[in-house]
């Protein structure tokens, strides 16, 4: 740095601050994928065990090795054959961008916060308390905080791992897991590793994973964990049989909701696969068993030539109303989008893929049960393709529906999910507005003058007279007793459903998920309209963009038109010329808007199709 100085290359504040971005970016690097000179030796191992009382001999590096941990194996003179544990002070796997990445995709996955310290003492303690129940589990020989500040757990003897062969005793593991949910912990993670044979008795080997408090959910995942576990070990026949012994109807039943592919950890997923066993078959297999039919799954909606027939005329209608009530011409709107600014424009098609990830947020904290979040992610982009390929309600529902059995969760929850996701963006919406416009919150700048007046009133009365046919629709409809016990049978087990889920909503998680993402969801829209308008070299604050977005999206959503196509863009571009934004500014800004936000993302959308169909999500 110094010599830089001395050439004259750079000022000393020029040299610092380089030196300094340099340190943070190798900060940066090394807390995001550390470093394998952190990582424990086998060495430093023996030391450490040494240094805790239990000195041991042969030791070797464990055959197969298990992400953000460190495993090896070691004979000891008084105790025998020993497993060890060390979670590494500075070792790769357990760096904050890898743990948080199997936290975001893998359900169950480490929680990203726990120290190494804390994993080791939740490990021993499960361990133990499991032991002191008469549960099968590994003997706690040492654990600790090495001089190097390394994590260490040292067990007694793993056992063999389990051979697949028709003469394996599955029914002890169904005991193993049924008497862990006794004492109300949960594995979450089970698969044939977590399983091995000491002295001719199986042994449940591996407690990381397991937590406490166990939810009928939890239970569930672990029953169709076992299942699968068992079926590769025996076969499918003889699996579900021995289930169905050990299991009672109503747990049979419940299971086989659970019996999908998201239920199951990856190490698990890749050993149904390489048995040649496939998912679908033991479920239907353990349904034929019981004597009950397996649960439906939604079909998904397909892209027809009718739903594309529908898209272009629904543009081509999208069209006409932004010329028409615009008042511009068709060269003036093409000269305006010409003139945009290629990088701002940009800008805004990045942050306007934000609103997906906010919104799987919002969706993630309506679910019942705990979801990975990527996959709902990448299911909020698969809706955005499918509102635009199919534009019709039902095919968004469906997708929807089928991700969430495909969790386990029934249909008629899934409904619910989509119900409270949607009300609750609602509330959000309306406290917006009435922050803004009624208590004041920020300074906004609208005069609503309508470039169309003289039609403002015929479409409120015939709001008012569709809205009064229907209420005396729904009125006859309930007078007939034919057709209201019809309706009642259909909606009595989706309410009992819903309850479930409502409950669900007095977590504070939840509730701070549900609105917090919604929130965003307004707050990133509005922004992208601001940056959409920044391209044609207009300016509104933040309070004005919320009104005007959040405004055109309820008139969007009262409207009977498939994602809103054409409603919205006439809708924001009245709110924008209300705000003082000149006309042909106001309708390049919208069709811009509508362009990042809707228009583009199914194309993105549909490779986020294909990869939940590929990883049997959908």
């Amino acid at each position: 740095m110094l010599c830089v100085v001395l050439l004259e290359s750079s000022t000393p504040f020029g040299a610092l601050l380089s030196l300094l971005l340099g340190v943070a970016a190798a900060a940066a690097v090394h807390l995001g994928l550390g470093s394998s000179m952190g990582g424990p030796n086998l060495t430093g191992v023996g030391v450490a065990l040494a240094q805790l009382g239990l000195p041991v001999d042969h030791l070797v590096e464990a055959p197969r090795q298990s992400s953000g941990v460190f495993l090896a194996d070691a004979m000891s003179p008084t105790r025998g054959a020993v497993h060890i544990k060390v979670y590494g002070r500075d070792a790769r796997d357990t760096q904050l961008l890898s743990r948080l990445w199997r936290a975001i995709w893998y359900r169950g996955a480490t929680r990203p916060a726990m120290t190494r310290e804390q994993q080791v003492e939740h490990e021993g303690f499960v361990t133990m308390l499991a032991a002191s129940r008469g549960i099968a589990v590994p003997q706690v020989l040492v654990a600790g905080m090495t001089d190097s500040g390394d994590a260490l757990l040292a067990v007694a003897q793993r056992g063999s791992p389990l051979e697949p062969g028709p003469n394996v005793a599955i029914e002890k593991i169904w005991q193993i897991v049924r008497s862990l949910h006794q004492i109300d912990l949960v594995h979450g993670a089970l698969d044939l590793d977590s399983f091995a044979v000491v002295d001719q008795e199986f042994v449940l080997t591996d407690l990381s994973t397991v937590t406490s408090t166990a939810s009928r959910d939890q239970q569930l995942t672990d029953l169709a964990q076992t299942m699968v576990v068992t079926a590769i070990l025996v076969g499918i026949e003889r699996a579900t049989v021995i289930a169905a012994e050990q299991l009672d109807s109503q747990d049979v039943q419940d299971l086989l909701a659970y019996l999908q592919p998201p239920a199951l950890g990856k190490s698990l997923r890749e050993d149904l696969k390489s048995s040649g066993l496939g998912i679908e078959a033991v479920r239907s297999a353990l349904a034929a068993v019981e004597g009950v039919e397996v649960p439906e799954i939604a079909q998904l909606r397909r892209v027809s030539l009718q739903s594309l027939v529908m898209l272009v005329l629904l543009l081509f209608v999208a069209g006409a109303l932004i010329v028409t009530l615009g008042a511009v011409s068709i060269p003036d709107l093409v000269a305006a989008l010409g003139s945009a600014s290629v990088t701002v424009a940009l800008a805004a098609l990045v942050v306007g893929q934000t609103p997906f990830f906010t919104q799987a947020v919002a969706t993630r904290g309506a679910c019942p049960r705990p979801i990975a979040y990527g996959p709902v992610a990448l299911l909020q982009l698969s809706i955005g393709f499918m509102a635009l390929a199919v534009p019709s309600t039902a095919g968004r529902l469906a997708l929807d529906i089928r991700f969430f059995q495909r969790q386990g969760i029934p249909a008629a929850s899934a409904v619910s999910i989509a119900a409270i996701d949607g009300f609750s963006g609602f509330l959000v919406q309306i406290s917006l507005l009435l922050l803004t416009l009624v208590f004041g919150l920020g300074r906004v700048d609208l005069t609503w003058k309508d470039p169309t007046a003289g039609g403002s009133d015929d479409l409120t009365l015939l709001l008012i007279v569709a809205g009064a046919v229907i209420f005396l629709l729904a009125l006859v409809a309930a007078a007939l007793p034919a057709t209201r016990n019809r309706f009642l049978n259909r909606v009595r087990p989706m309410l009992s459903e819903a309850k479930q889920t409502f409950r669900s909503l007095r977590s504070l998680s939840n509730l701070l998920q549900i609105f917090g993402g919604n929130l965003g969801n307004q707050i990133l829209f509005a922004l992208t309209l601001g940056i959409c308008l920044r391209a044609f070299g207009g300016s509104l604050n933040l309070a004005t963009l919320l009104v005007i977005y959040v405004s055109a999206a309820l008139f969007g959503g009262l409207m009977p038109v498939p994602g809103g196509i054409g409603v919205m863009e006439a809708a924001l571009m009245t709110g924008l010329i209300a705000a003082g934004i000149d006309t042909t500014t106001a309708s390049a800004t919208a069709l811009l808007f509508r362009l990042v936000t809707f228009y583009l993302p199914p194309i993105w959308g549909w490779v986020a199709l294909r990869w939940l169909q590929r990883h049997s999500y959908l």
